[in-house]
């Protein structure tokens, strides 16, 4: 039987959130369990097939991980942040200019999208929607790591208004939380119609709103044919 590794291999932007291809028995517990989660949710998600998609035996998997939650929180701890990290935080670390390095990384992300990825949704916010009115525990890391792209955006965006590339007049926190709160708004909207359409259009307005965050005459303004 071929495993969720396999299976999943050439799909797009849900899939490249676990990072490289599963290398060791843990690995492909963790893949085979995001697959599986993202897909079909966490409580409807079973041991036994996490365990067929891994390709292991139930024994491997009650190795590395004493309870499905202990797989849940994994995710949390491990998947999830890692992505988060790779993909927005640390490129945010030292920028000046975080509206180009946004406005780069949600057309970088659009240009992944399949209609899959809209059905399904974001994984984060797909586990975090089911999960963090459940258990203390998933609701802590949930919202510890919503915060830290929070922190990393407002972080920016002062460095921005420094550098001159983000106008002073508007608060920096609040700017983070209205661009996250919009972009979970878009993906959930998206998912809802089942419209890969609706987070273009979406995702268009949100860069337009970046760009008007800039001071007038900035020489990094995005131009109007740019895509």
């Amino acid at each position: 039987m071929e495993s969720t590794a396999e299976q999943y291999s050439d799909q797009g932007w849900w899939v490249s959130w676990y990072g490289d291809p599963p290398s060791n028995t843990r690995e492909r517990i963790l893949f085979a369990a995001f697959c599986e989660v993202h897909q079909r949710g966490f409580q409807a998600a079973s041991i036994q097939d996490i365990i067929n998609g891994a390709g292991c035996t139930k024994g491997a998997l009650y190795h590395y991980f004493a309870s499905k939650d202990e797989i849940g929180l994994a995710l949390l701890d491990e998947v999830f942040t890692r992505y988060i990290d790779s993909t927005f935080i640390a490129p945010l670390r030292d920028v000046d200019d975080p509206i180009t390095m946004l406005t780069e990384h949600l057309l970088q992300s659009g240009g992944q999208m399949q209609e899959e990825d809209v059905a399904l949704g974001c994984p984060l916010d797909h586990f975090a929607e089911e999960m963090a009115p459940i258990g203390a525990a998933f609701q802590e890391r949930i919202q510890a790591l919503y915060q830290s792209k929070r922190d990393a955006l407002a972080a920016a965006f002062r460095r921005g208004q420094a550098a001159g590339n983000v106008k002073t007049d508007i608060a920096p926190e609040s700017i983070a939380l209205f661009f996250q709160a919009t972009l979970q708004g878009c993906m959930g909207l998206a998912k809802n119609a089942r419209s890969l359409e609706t987070l273009m259009q979406c995702g268009e307005c949100l860069l337009h709103y970046l760009e008007q965050l800039r001071p007038r005459d900035c020489p990094a303004s995005r131009q109007p044919d740019d895509r």
